[in-house]
């Protein structure tokens, strides 16, 4: 009993990073709450200065629905100009981190954390509790809080227009907007989804209203019980879809909701990232179409680095606006044509741009293919030819030069300027990585583009045709050039495969950004 206490004292502790500002001033503040224990989560609250309305929003209440964690994230970082806006992005830690619906180590009755707040009114608050430590400083939060919005940020997984569950079993809620009906939630509610609907263009796919309203026994509903708050679940879908489209469908729909209720003055759905900072390198992973499960090991090097943020980006963020908030995009493994393809014409010019105006690129396999010099589609970022063309092979017919068989694991060399800059890391002069058909690069000779400088020596080979034979051993394994007041890695293997390798990749971004020599 004495522990519990002590814990439940623990949620009401506060540690603001900031005094407020004057009234009218923008301040931001961020604390922990449930201190000491293992739900222990960060809180944040961006105040206008301004008299006006209070929003409350969270994600990750399920540990599998990661989108609406990380666009609460990304929304926090929206600027204010009205009342306060007051977010909790990772409210089940453990469950997010477990990747897991329900909350890990918990027992039957309160592991699914949005089922653990009572349907309670005025008259039961101090008698009837929410169930278990976490709700119960989830709770204690929003009450201290006192919104008068309440946004919860969820994903399905599967369609709700679409979705035909067996006899007995529930209709899953993706994509889709449950709130309390009435003519201008309604209208608020249409509007939200209109936005989302821009994103999508299978009909199957398409957003749907649901004015049950939230589940009796989760924190939105609690909240309109208790503090007559307006309530609302915002739904995505996880199936087949990437990161970067939930998270942006997550966006679009807060937008319409936080300028109707007047937080903010403007479309702040391409804002993911906080102004950029000497600390941080802010880091966005192209994760659309021709990116392979390769860029999940990307990613997992980038976020576990302290001095990198990640960021999830497809190809609708390809675009000025969103990219000049971060300081390097990586393309990771997969097919490079796909990608270029993916992010189109117009696409491929802002990257373009990006790096030409100081940014970073890191291309990896197929993202090292993408910034070369020599196909129709490529970024001519880095004077690069890679080995491409055709030959007959008797009873086969034509094969692809480029395609030299499955896994192999090839002998590296690093160059003296490769020891500088990822010795550092631990990395030896030599060393074995995982190789998967990377280009096979020689200088191209395009007179726009600077020399490439050789990182690390390829001193093996793989290949199954007569014809590769020869082309591969010696040849850069890792290349980089400047490009306008930017740089581009490219990176042939795959050292994000192997975590003695991870500091190659996190090493070639901060040498992409201009943070080592």
């Amino acid at each position: 009993m004495k522990a519990a206490v002590l814990i439940l004292a623990s949620v009401l502790v506060f540690l603001p990073c900031g005094a407020k500002e004057a009234a009218g001033t923008l301040s931001r503040q961020t604390g922990k709450l449930a201190v000491g224990t293992k739900w222990e989560t960060d809180w944040h609250i961006v105040d206008s200065g301004r008299e006006g309305p209070t929003v409350l929003i969270v994600g990750g209440m399920h540990g599998n629905e990661p989108a609406g964690s990380l666009a609460a994230g990304q929304i926090l970082h929206w600027p204010v100009v009205k009342g306060k806006l007051v977010v909790v992005p990772r409210a089940n830690v453990l469950a997010l981190d477990a990747n897991k619906r329900l909350t890990p180590g918990a027992s039957k009755e309160i592991s699914n954390l949005n089922r653990n707040f009572p349907p309670v009114d005025e008259s039961t608050v101090g008698k009837v509790e929410p169930q278990g430590e976490l709700a119960r400083a989830l709770w204690q939060f929003a009450m201290k809080s006192k919104p008068d919005w309440v946004l919860d940020l969820h994903e399905g997984y599967e369609f709700f227009r679409s979705h035909q569950p067996p006899k007995g079993k529930d209709k899953s809620v993706g994509s889709s907007i449950i709130y309390r009906g009435g003519k201008k939630m309604d209208a608020l509610a249409a509007k939200a989804i209109a936005a989302a609907d821009t994103t999508v263009t299978d009909p199957a796919r398409k957003f749907s209203l649901i004015r049950r309203g939230p589940v009796s026994t989760g924190l939105a509903r609690a909240c309109i019980n208790v503090m007559g708050a307006e309530g609302v679940i915002l739904e995505t879908t996880y199936k087949e879809q990437p990161m970067s489209l939930r998270t942006r469908q997550h966006r679009l729909m807060v937008n319409v909701f936080l300028n109707h209720i007047g937080l903010i003055d403007r479309d702040c759905s391409d804002l993911l990232a906080a102004p950029k900072s000497g600390d941080t390198l802010q880091v966005g992973c192209f994760d659309g179409e021709g990116t392979g499960p390769s860029k999940n090991d990307v990613m997992g090097v980038v976020d576990d680095a302290e001095d990198l943020a990640l960021f999830h980006l497809g190809p609708e963020d390809m675009r000025a606006e969103v990219l000049k908030q971060f300081d390097v995009v990586i393309f990771p493994g997969g097919s490079g044509s796909k990608q270029a393809r993916d992010i189109g014409g117009e696409g491929r010019a802002a990257v373009r741009d990006f790096v030409e105006g100081g940014g970073g690129y890191v291309g990896i396999c197929a993202g090292a293919y993408l910034c070369s010099a020599n196909y129709s589609w490529s970024l001519d970022l880095v004077d690069t030819r890679a080995l491409t063309g055709t030959v007959e092979v008797p009873g086969e017919g034509k094969k692809q030069l480029w395609y030299r068989g499955g896994d192999a694991f090839i002998e590296t060399e690093l160059t003296e300027k490769g020891v500088r800059l990822f010795g550092s890391g631990g990395i030896p002069k030599q060393f074995t990585v995982r190789y998967h058909n990377g280009p096979i690069v020689t200088p191209h000779g395009s007179g726009e583009l600077e020399d490439y400088e050789v990182l690390a020596w390829f001193r093996g080979e793989n290949g199954r045709l007569e014809a590769q034979k020869g082309t591969m051993v010696n040849t850069p394994a890792i290349v980089s050039g400047r490009f306008g007041k930017g740089r581009a890695v490219s990176i042939s293997p795959h050292p994000e495969s192997n975590p003695d390798l991870h500091p190659v990749v996190a090493q070639a971004v901060r040498y992409a950004a201009g943070k080592v020599k």
